[in-house]
């Protein structure tokens, strides 16, 4: 059994049903001759939160620091947010970990601040430990979105290290090369059994093979949630095409729409099964960070038999008015 209540049930029925176009997909598998299973996998991937987070007071002074990005990074604009600032201050001090998150003037992460790089940037003197808990469990909204950022920040590094990009403006994963000049990508998985997956491909143009069509990009949209205490990562799959690797393709959502019509519930599946998989082998999570577990699954025997005596009563009372 999942565990969870009727009604959170519902709400994670609801968003499987979003993305693979229907609830009880897996009635699809008998009319294939292939026998119905007992479990419907949904797109929730269980977490273990790390066991404490860190926050310490920001000492930083941004126009100084736009100034010194400005000589020595090269940086050019204006920086938008004070999160671009403090990434800004960390580079200049060395610092290329994206696992932190700042709010209120004060830098959070599941690093030991105090013992990382980060301390570069805030009053060592401020820095303090909290328990997951008191982010996880707290009633003020601020501090859960916190850890939510928090949860998103730490895997985007780990994910960087596999070469597995965030895209800067919507916030989605998509796998690239993991060298230069790679035509494709694949990587072995395990499902019902082994696997391989291409991830990402570069494609030349018909009329002229020699020019760069697009990059092919396996993509996966990833949010936190909590549900009846228990916490989870949400994985939505996709593709991302891009012109040159990294900045989206004029013909993105051209090449989206006919790849979607080549897609049916079975492939959408395995592709959060591959997603899932991919993150649950990564094998610099160490055991009190941040780990994804299993994919979280809800029983349909028991909704078998519902149907069936319900059934059953509907024949009966066919049988009746006839008579």
């Amino acid at each position: 059994m999942s565990g969870l209540r009727l009604a959170a049930q519902e709400r994670v029925l609801a968003e499987f049903k979003h993305i693979l176009g229907e609830v009880d997909a897996f009635i699809s598998f008998s009319s294939e001759g292939v026998a119905t299973p007992t479990a419907i996998t949904s797109n929730l991937q269980r977490i273990r939160l790390p066991e404490a987070a860190y926050v310490a007071e920001l000492t930083i002074d941004d126009q100084a620091v736009i100034a010194r990005a400005k000589a020595e990074l090269n940086y050019k604009g204006k920086a938008k947010s004070r999160k671009s600032v403090v990434k800004m201050a960390l580079l200049l001090n060395g610092v290329e970990t994206d696992a932190w998150v700042c709010h209120d003037n004060k830098l959070f992460a599941f690093l030991d601040i105090e013992q990382c790089g980060l301390r570069s940037v805030v009053d060592e003197g401020s820095a303090e430990r909290l328990e997951i808990s008191d982010l996880a469990n707290s009633p003020e909204l601020d501090n859960v979105n916190i850890l939510k950022q928090l949860l998103s920040a730490e895997t985007r590094e780990q994910l960087k290290k596999h070469h597995v990009r965030k895209h800067a403006k919507d916030g989605f994963f998509f796998f690239g090369p993991v060298e230069e000049g790679q035509i494709e990508r694949k990587e072995t998985w395990v499902g019902k059994k082994a696997a391989t997956r291409r991830v990402y491909e570069l494609k030349y143009q018909r009329k002229d093979p020699t020019k760069v069509a697009h990059h092919t990009h396996f993509s996966f949209d990833l949010t936190f949630t909590k549900l009846d205490g228990d916490w989870y990562a949400q994985i939505v799959p996709s593709w991302y095409y891009s012109y040159n690797g990294y900045v989206r393709s004029h013909w993105h959502e051209d090449l989206l729409s006919s790849q979607k019509r080549l897609e049916h519930n079975a492939s959408v599946r395995n592709m959060v099964r591959f997603v899932a998989h991919f993150l649950s082998k990564l094998d610099d999570a160490e055991d009190d960070r941040l780990q994804f577990l299993s994919l979280l699954e809800f029983d349909v025997a028991e909704v078998d038999e519902a149907d069936q005596v319900e059934g059953d009563e509907d024949d009966d009372l066919a049988e009746g008015t006839a008579a």
